[in-house]
């Protein structure tokens, strides 16, 4: 038992270390360029380039700390008295496998624009998952609309918290643009004084943006392609609409804007209250007080056998 737990926390823990490597970059490098540049370049650029500066990294901040810590779209796993023994068995069953191709294929399907869309089974959530939902092996659970499981938020991207991805990768590629122009500005404007602290932090800015900016770069845009053509990450990879019509594609110019403007849709994971095991097959049903021939007071316990 003891040993679960250990490994459960160190299996925790490991997957947490992507998210504090990004979040500790994402800070450290930015008040470095605070402390170190921003003076100078406020005194001899604009006074107001620090304060738009901050907001707009507070601004940067607002989405990674969403996108890391909202729920992505998870759905509840059946309850025991949906997902019985008698549905796992049918599920299982190599006798019944041809009768489920041929019924149950047509049964669960939904139209969607003219698209059939099929609903397949989970055998780890016990139902039958929406069109665009998919179980993360990963979070172990089924996420709404899947896009993909990012290690650096430690969190799935799914249908609530895809516009404080995207948002997030937007902002965080200006911000790195606006550092990496003003680094080489003054880089430019002090190349006689090299050896100073300054010039040397401009210079490790400048690299560590350079080695960060085409991977991020390159993300955005590819889900600036994806948000386009009304896809998913997921459903891109497996190629689900490669050869039938994209349902959820209403073209380019309305995907962007329920992308980024439509309201959040409602929370659809709930804690469950855990049922209790029943160790044995007696349940204790009443306690009955009498009063025997002596006037003392007795109790009689009943009990009922479980069938």
């Amino acid at each position: 038992m003891c040993s679960n737990r250990s490994r459960g926390c160190f299996h925790r823990l490991t997957r947490s270390i992507p998210c504090f490597i990004a979040w500790s970059l994402l800070i450290i490098l930015s008040t470095i360029y605070f402390f170190f540049l921003s003076p100078w370049l406020t005194n001899h650029l604009w006074k107001y380039l620090s304060i738009l500066q901050a907001i707009f990294l507070f601004f940067v901040i607002e989405n990674f700390f969403l996108a890391t810590f909202t729920d992505p779209g998870k759905y509840n796993r059946a309850p025991p008295d949906e997902n019985d023994d008698s549905e796992t068995t049918f599920h299982k069953t190599g006798f019944f496998l041809l009768f489920f191709l041929l019924i149950f294929y047509f049964l669960f399907e939904v139209e969607i624009h003219g698209t059939q869309c099929r609903m397949k089974w989970c055998q780890t959530c016990g139902f039958y998952r929406p069109p665009r939902c998919s179980h993360c092996s990963v979070c172990d659970f089924c996420i709404d609309t899947f896009d993909h499981h990012c290690p650096w938020l430690n969190n799935c991207v799914g249908r609530r918290n895809y516009r404080y991805f995207i948002s997030f990768l937007i902002s965080v590629l200006i911000h790195m643009l606006i550092i990496l122009s003003l680094s080489i500005y003054y880089l430019y404007k002090n190349h006689s004084n090299l050896s100073e602290i300054s010039s040397i932090i401009s210079i490790i800015l400048i690299i560590f943006i350079l080695l960060l900016i085409i991977p991020i770069g390159g993300l955005t845009t590819f889900h600036l392609m994806l948000i386009s053509r009304g896809r998913t990450t997921n459903e891109q990879v497996t190629g689900k609409f490669k050869s039938n019509i994209n349902p959820f594609d209403y073209g380019c110019l309305f995907n962007c804007s329920r992308t980024f403007s439509s309201s959040n849709p409602p929370k659809l994971f709930t804690k469950q209250k855990k049922i209790p095991s029943k160790t044995s097959n007696q349940i204790p049903i009443d306690e009955t007080k009498y009063k025997n021939k002596n006037g003392t007071k007795k109790t009689k316990h009943y009990t009922m056998t479980s069938v």
